[in-house]
């Protein structure tokens, strides 16, 4: 709270979840180099689409040596596998055997969950139940909708691992259904939400990167939609 944040929701082309990877790419570089104009040097992707549709891509080739792009898996990935920020090294077996991993079409079908979860642990059986409609109707502010989605995507997921260790909601809409997912779930399994570990790994990297704060000075809300909605 005490660092001026530049928050841009990209309304207009919201869900990114059930659009291909290059639609994702342009759209998210895009939104990028907004927030560049804005004064950001570091921008965190707080969107599991992105992150798993166009970061690595971006990283790759895209991104100048003077700007940080981040996303919001590896916090959470960090947490589940019980590692550090940078503990580079090699996959090892954690406590957590069995995790259902609940997330958009798009991030489902990248499978850059398993790739990032594979550096880091082995042994580890995901399931992961690709859950269709539940943004539309969050953003729709259809809670009816919403919850009866989720228990049905809760309950196809079950028919293949009734009993996971860990639930993972990776998309950053589900945490507002976070209540319904632990419900529907069972109050033995633990489920990972990333927005408070995404702000801790936030705060921990501009500890160590405090020239990453960026020129920007102003607290700014943009979204590409109709501002009055």
């Amino acid at each position: 709270p005490d660092m001026p944040l530049v928050y841009l929701g990209d309304s207009a082309h919201a869900p990114y979840g059930v659009r291909d990877a290059d639609d994702v790419y342009q759209l998210t570089t895009s939104a990028t180099e907004r927030l560049w104009e804005a004064g950001c040097d570091l921008v965190i992707l707080a969107c599991n689409t992105a992150s798993a549709a166009a970061l690595r891509r971006m990283q790759e080739s895209w991104i100048p040596e003077d700007k940080r792009v981040l996303g919001v898996f590896v916090p959470l990935i960090e947490a589940l596998t019980e590692r550090q920020w940078g503990d580079n090294s090699p996959p090892r077996e954690v406590a957590v055997k069995h995790v259902a991993l609940f997330a958009t079409p798009a991030t489902v079908a990248s499978r850059a969950f398993q790739r990032e979860l594979a550096f880091r642990a082995i042994g580890v059986d995901v399931e992961a139940q690709s859950c269709g409609g539940v943004v539309d109707a969050i953003e729709e502010g259809d809670e009816i909708l919403a919850e009866t989605l989720v228990r049905s995507h809760v309950d196809a997921r079950k028919r293949k691992m009734p009993k996971p260790d860990a639930a993972v909601v990776g998309c950053t809409h589900y945490p507002l259904m976070a209540d319904i997912f632990q419900d529907a779930l069972g109050a033995d399994v633990k489920v990972f939400s990333q927005a408070d570990l995404v702000a801790e790994s936030l705060a921990e990297y501009l500890e160590r990167h405090p020239d990453m704060t960026g020129s920007g000075e102003t607290q700014m809300y943009l979204t590409t939609g109709a501002t009055a909605r």
